[in-house]
């Protein structure tokens, strides 16, 4: 089992390697280029028409050897679990990145679009995981509950997306957690899966890196928070990956906080005001001075520092 999860973990990295150089040339000749907003950093828009939806390359990769490994073999609903997820929230991404990039809409969905596609995506979890010949209120209430967790780990994994590397380095660690956690459960497809994605990324990351020469698009974001729901479902760590995802917690809640805070300044005094730079807050620090390589080295240390710590209690 070792020797195999050694040969699908660098199998992915070498293949992101090896393909995405073709990947971004391809991208830069059909011009499929980042749309920077004005409203953003004013250094960002320096990266206006990077190649963009790299993602797709690390999320191919992923599904061909996952799929290699499934191959000719009988699964349970637990062992798909993280490839529906990973490609079903992909696809979502997919439609925003092509409204943006393809038919030049600088937002992509709509919020309603956007979360309708993802409920809708969460529907088949829901009835894989739970029986309902009879409904309880513990079951609505667990349903309720998974629906939040999956919308709320998708979306926030998608805002810490905003500079070069962050997103991508920042996972790394997390799925070296869940390979930890699944091989201590024997969920031996599972470790499979985790190990794949990291390899995927970090080979992902060498490109993605400060100055970026591609950017995953919302593809490959989306796919990414798939991929963490999906393991820790299946390992039945939900509240693990909310504290060893607290650095999403907060990216999340800096913009809940910046918005709901300027709407009711702007209520009261007429003209809305903030309590960050800008948010998400890996903005904040980029307009106090911060470059994006000391903000990604930050992040990915703390993000260690809180899988060790999840791993220290898990098994205490």
């Amino acid at each position: 089992m070792v020797v195999q999860t050694f040969i699908f973990f660098w199998g992915s990295f070498l293949l992101v390697l090896i393909t995405m150089p073709f990947v971004i040339r391809h991208l830069r000749k059909q011009q499929i280029g980042q749309y920077v907003r004005e409203e953003g950093p004013k250094d960002h828009l320096v990266k206006a028409g990077t190649p963009t939806m790299g993602g797709m390359v690390f999320i191919v990769v992923a599904v061909l050897l996952y799929g290699l490994y499934m191959w000719g073999s009988s699964r349970l609903f637990l062992d798909f679990l993280p490839i529906y997820l990973l490609l079903s929230y992909a696809c979502i991404g997919f439609l925003d990145d092509y409204r943006k990039t393809v038919l030049r809409s600088p937002y992509g969905l709509k919020a309603r679009e956007d979360i309708t596609l993802q409920i809708l995506a969460s529907i088949p979890v829901i009835f894989g995981m739970y029986s309902f010949s009879s409904c309880t209120f513990f079951t609505v209430g667990c349903v309720i509950f998974e629906i939040i967790f999956i919308l709320s780990v998708v979306n926030s994994v998608n805002l810490t997306d905003g500079i070069d590397g962050l997103l991508s380095s920042v996972s790394v660690p997390i799925f070296f957690f869940y390979a930890i956690v699944l091989y201590s459960q024997g969920q031996y497809s599972g470790v499979v899966f985790a190990l794949v994605m990291a390899g995927t990324l970090l080979g992902f990351v060498i490109f993605n890196a400060y100055p970026a020469k591609v950017f995953m698009g919302n593809v490959g974001s989306f796919a990414i928070g798939g991929a963490m729901v999906a393991l820790a479902i299946r390992s039945q760590t939900e509240f693990y990956l909310l504290l060893i995802g607290l650095l999403f917690v907060w990216e999340a809640l800096s913009v809940i906080i910046q918005v709901s805070w300027f709407k009711i300044t702007k209520r009261k005094y007429g003209d809305g005001r903030r309590i960050f730079l800008m948010s998400p807050f890996h903005h904040h620090l980029e307009l106090k001075g911060y470059s994006e390589t000391h903000i990604v080295v930050l992040f990915t240390s703390l993000e260690i520092i809180l899988c060790t710590f999840a791993g220290a209690i898990y098994f205490l």
